[in-house]
């Protein structure tokens, strides 16, 4: 099931700023799409809510957030350290 969450670029990684229902290890695609306001971008998907192609989140998969909360959110997140793409080629050891 396609589902649109907002992620934020930080140290070469894609984090997801909602929670995801991925297997570890699992494959998923992904449709980057550059950062728009909530507004913009939903007339943009309905066509794809409508095929069934993508569904839209439920309340009961976050609460709701207006754009200034997102926008403090993402401004407010500091990660420390390496990425984890480098940890785990260092945990891999020689080929």
């Amino acid at each position: 099931m396609a589902k649109a969450i907002p992620a934020i670029y930080e140290n070469g990684v894609l984090r997801p700023l909602a929670p995801v229902n991925f297997s570890e290890r699992q494959t998923v695609w992904l449709q980057v799409l550059p950062e728009q306001t909530t507004t913009e971008l939903l007339p943009l998907l309905e066509p794809l809510y409508e095929s069934g192609l993508l569904t839209p989140a439920t309340s009961s998969d976050a609460p709701p957030i207006s754009d200034a909360d997102l926008v403090a959110m993402v401004q407010s997140i500091h990660v420390a350290g390496q990425p984890l793409s480098e940890t785990i080629i260092e945990d891999r050891g020689e080929w």
